[in-house]
């Protein structure tokens, strides 16, 4: 993320927090989504998200191998799991990390690549939650958790 907008900017710390709180937002959804009944990609996903956010800031060399690793092992359960959230993954790091030249806009390019991915994967969380929603609908018990927020 160091080469997405000057570090010193106002502009720059508020982007780098609000992309941090909302892949934070989608673990937590994910981790929601996984204790009521749902898929565990979901959740190894957004954890993937996370960690490659967070070593994209000032890379190494041994962060870039350790994320390597880490992306390698994530791509080969996911391939296994969920074809989509494998793309997305992919496409994560490729931003981050596979685009080091320079070039015009690149900084563009970085922001707009990870604003949709998130949106995407956004979505994709929200209709894994609806359809399980949908699932455990007719084994109604009338409790309050079932009425008030847990499904």
């Amino acid at each position: 993320m160091k080469d997405s907008l000057p570090v010193s900017s106002g502009a720059s710390k508020f982007i780098i927090v609000s992309i941090f709180l909302w892949l934070m937002l989608l673990w937590l959804q994910s981790t929601y989504i996984v204790i009521i009944g749902g898929q565990s990609y979901l959740f190894w996903t957004s954890i993937g998200f996370l960690f490659l956010y967070i070593f994209s800031f000032h890379p190494t060399t041994l962060k870039n191998r350790i994320i390597l690793l880490f992306t390698t092992l994530l791509l080969i359960y996911l391939a296994l799991n969920s074809l989509f959230c494998t793309y997305l993954i992919l496409a994560f790091y490729c931003i981050f990390y596979l685009y080091s030249s320079h070039y015009r806009y690149k900084k563009l390019i970085k922001l707009g690549g990870l604003f949709v991915i998130m949106i995407v994967f956004a979505l994709y969380q929200t209709q894994s939650l609806h359809e399980l929603k949908e699932k455990y609908a007719p084994h109604e018990t009338g409790e309050t958790w079932q009425q008030y927020g847990a499904l």
